[in-house]
């Protein structure tokens, strides 16, 4: 059983709406090398969308304070994964175009692909890309566990709620350094 590490929209274009996020980004980077050196695949997704913003649906609540503000189209410097956490050589970058990582991509088969039954999920926003990806990869009966700190929020308590109360109980939260402990153990045997 392999297990995949998902880096859910740490990109310069919600970086840039964050505050204090250099102990967040040195946290997620060191993870990350720990990962790699423990031959964790990593898969990071990124939110992009095309000129025109043809995924633009009157019905979405999401996309059209998007298209109001101009960001996040492909090849803008806003889609590109922040340099703290560069995808490494082979790693693949994945473009969604709605909330949730899964929804209209080829993350399942990629995960499929990689022997994937277990996913560990970091990014942001926990409310959002983290909250909607963990629930449908539980419905698509992926084992998951989120790394509560490589995890962030603009409402703190909201993190603090989903962590304790949502996603405990149905998916195993743990701090990255238990994580990369684990995973370190795991790599010796």
């Amino acid at each position: 059983m392999a297990t995949v590490l998902l880096i859910l929209d740490v990109q310069n274009g919600v970086i840039d709406r964050l505050n204090n996020t250099e102990p967040y980004l040195g946290r997620l980077a060191s993870t990350i090398i720990s990962a790699r050196k423990a031959n964790v695949k990593i898969i990071h997704v990124i939110t992009g969308f095309r000129p025109g913003y043809p995924e633009n649906h009157p019905n979405n609540s999401s996309v059209p304070s998007v298209v109001a503000r101009g960001e996040y189209l492909e090849g803008h410097s806003s889609v590109q994964v922040h340099p703290a956490i560069a995808p490494a050589s082979g790693e693949v970058v994945l473009i969604k175009r709605r909330v949730s990582a899964f929804f209209a991509t080829e993350l399942d088969m990629l995960l499929r692909c990689a022997n994937a039954e277990s996913i560990v999920v970091a990014g942001l926003i926990t409310s959002g890309a983290v909250l909607s990806t963990v629930r449908q990869a539980m419905d698509m009966d992926y084992r998951v566990t989120v790394l509560e700190d490589c995890c962030m929020d603009r409402d703190e308590e909201l993190h603090r709620v989903l962590m304790e109360k949502v996603f405990a109980g149905k998916t195993d939260v743990v701090s990255s350094k238990e994580w990369v402990q684990n995973v370190s153990i795991a790599e010796e045997r």
